[in-house]
């Protein structure tokens, strides 16, 4: 896995390298709480369990909504489950990225 702030669309973040390490610190917490993650081309879906702290959850889409604006993100009303989709297939790297932050560490080990 490529590391996220070398990917090709870092270009079309809005986020500084400082603001990409705290958004990735908030994607590897979220992590911890991940029950089941799908990826499809374009579209990575990811659910929670129900210890998922919420306003981290809401911090991290409000954050990403606003610095990339290439990815579609639609949290469930609930906030247990994320999609989070790009509308071009060269932002699927993107994605990868996003699901790589959001392996908790131990299951990166177990691997």
């Amino acid at each position: 896995m490529p590391d996220p702030l070398e990917l090709p669309v870092i270009g079309e973040c809005h986020l500084d390298a400082e603001g990409l390490e705290s958004q990735l610190r908030r994607y590897r917490a979220l992590g911890r709480h991940v029950t089941q993650a799908t990826r499809g081309p374009q579209r990575l879906t990811v659910a929670f369990d129900a210890a998922v702290d919420v306003d981290l959850l809401e911090e991290t889409v409000r954050v990403e909504r606003a610095c990339c604006p290439f990815f579609i993100i639609e949290p469930s009303s609930d906030l247990r489950s994320l999609t989070i989709a790009v509308s071009e297939a060269g932002h699927d790297p993107a994605l990868d990225a996003i699901a790589h932050a959001l392996e908790a560490e131990d299951r990166r080990r177990a691997r």
